[in-house]
């Protein structure tokens, strides 16, 4: 039980936002993740909890419930959350990738273009 206290401290820490969130333009979503691992976390799952209408995660077509299944090629169940940190606080101007399930169970290809 106390290592998963410091897992979640761990993961906290690691999606937490920087001090220089003013270089950092968010997609306008909010994730709900699991993850395992104590020395090398892994993105077990990693759902959309909101998005933030006119944002570019809606303009994509990102909804509430969809499930990332992929993100930049990184598997999902499997991606290190230092990389998924990584591709869900992108600079202005990138454009990501997603697979993602959507609530119909259907496989969508999503395309975020960060401003």
């Amino acid at each position: 039980m106390q290592y998963q206290k410091v897992i979640t401290l761990f993961l906290l820490i690691l999606f937490s936002s920087n001090s220089s969130a003013d270089k950092k333009i968010k997609m306008g979503v909010t994730w709900g993740y699991t993850a395992s691992g104590f020395f090398s976390p892994e993105i077990e799952e990693l759902i959309v909890k909101k998005v933030v209408a006119n944002s570019p995660a809606e303009q994509a077509g990102l909804k509430v419930g969809d499930k990332v299944i992929s993100v930049e090629d990184c598997n999902i169940p499997g991606c290190s959350a230092s990389k998924a940190k990584g591709y869900l606080k992108p600079d202005s101007g990138a454009e990501l990738h997603f697979v993602i399930e959507n609530n119909k169970g259907e496989i969508e290809n999503i395309v975020i273009t960060v401003g």
